[in-house]
């Protein structure tokens, strides 16, 4: 099978190349709009992997007609890239050509966007994977991996946080988008509810990064899972980046917001980068945990799942590559449009994401 990276030189897009090359047989065609930089990374991965199995190609993400023609005689395009602006016109390029799809897409509006082909995607026979990566992507696997501990399960709080180096300002565009319209969702008491700042909460994340607050996001995949195992509390949550970042930053690029959308867009991604990778803390890494309480056995129980990785970009690629193992053997390869963490199968996804690094420990309070 050929793959097509979207942004495949980019910080994510690089990291993903690797592993494909490295876990699954696909032949990966490097895509972009920078040529010479996509040749450049085909290069070095020449030196380490088979020659034949990498190829580049130019394409411009908001041109219909070159992604038409990047998309010939391929089976399947991968969207590293933060071209969440561009993602309908991605999406129809993909149907038109009749081949599969996965993004990584942050912003949750994407979704909405990807769910108006929903029709068109189960018509034609194509499978399209959305909502992938860390986050969004692992909470909502996380949650179905924690009911395998229950009969009766009852609440599900997800937080992570993470220590990480960004490569350049774009990286952070769609964090930055985000933070112009704030917007969480926490089910609380068998209820959905508007969530704010007030209501954080004092996280443990282990030795590498102890006590943290953490504010409530908005995650689409999340919306259906409370229904689906009857519980009555649900939320994902993240810690901040540093003081910097949260109390001077992030404040900025909201009130900024609220004067012009997209103001200064380019200036608070540098901004932003500039104050992750200048004043957080000497060590990287990522740790994500589910807090799940229900019944088993006629008895209450609590288990924390807590996963960790030194690399927030491995920790990002490493649970897409394991769902693209799952979809090359045909194990979810099925038409219509799937969030990631809805449609892999929880043991085998745990288990694959296990073996290529990440750290997962399993601690049950009977």
């Amino acid at each position: 099978m050929r793959i097509l990276v979207l942004g495949g030189y980019g910080g994510t897009g690089k990291v993903f190349c690797r592993y494909l090359l490295k876990e699954t047989s696909f032949d990966v065609i490097i895509a972009g709009r920078n040529r010479p930089r996509a040749e450049e990374w085909a290069a070095r991965l020449k030196m380490d992997f088979s020659p034949n199995r990498i190829s580049v190609r130019h394409v411009d993400a908001s041109d219909r007609s070159s992604l038409r023609e990047a998309f010939r005689s391929i089976d399947f395009v991968l969207v590293t890239a933060t071209t969440t602006q561009f993602a309908k016109t991605i999406a129809e390029a993909a149907l038109e050509a009749h081949i599969d799809y996965l993004d990584i897409y942050y912003l949750q509006d994407a979704y909405s966007v990807l769910e108006s082909l929903k029709e068109r995607i189960t018509e034609t026979g194509q499978c399209f994977i959305t909502q992938a990566g860390f986050h969004p992507g692992l909470p909502a696997a996380f949650v179905r991996k924690g009911a395998t501990y229950f009969d009766n399960y009852d609440s599900a709080l997800i937080a992570f946080v993470m220590n990480a180096r960004i490569e350049n300002p774009e990286s952070v565009y769609e964090i930055v988008d985000s933070l112009a319209d704030y917007k969480a969702d926490v089910f609380s008491g068998g209820q959905w509810r508007r969530g704010t700042y007030k209501d954080a909460v004092a996280i443990d994340f282990g030795p590498t990064f102890g006590v943290k607050s953490c504010v409530p996001l908005e995650m689409v995949e999340i919306r259906h899972l409370p229904e689906m195992y009857h519980m009555k509390d649900v939320g994902v949550y993240a810690a901040g980046f540093n003081w910097f970042v949260d109390y001077m930053v992030f404040p900025l690029i909201m009130l900024s917001q609220t004067v012009r959308r997209g103001w200064l867009h380019h200036f608070w991604a540098k901004a932003l980068v500039w104050g992750i990778n200048h004043l957080s803390r000497a060590n990287e890494g990522v740790v994500l945990l589910l807090h799940a309480k229900g019944d088993k056995g006629g008895k209450r129980q609590e288990i924390v799942i807590r996963s960790e990785h030194h690399s927030a970009y491995d920790f990002t690629v490493i649970p897409v590559i394991a769902t693209l193992k799952q979809y090359a053997d045909g194990s979810i390869r099925r038409p219509g449009l799937w969030m990631m963490g809805h449609v892999v199968d929880p043991d085998r996804f745990f288990g694959d994401m296990e073996r290529m690094g990440i750290s997962i420990q399993t601690h049950i309070v009977k």
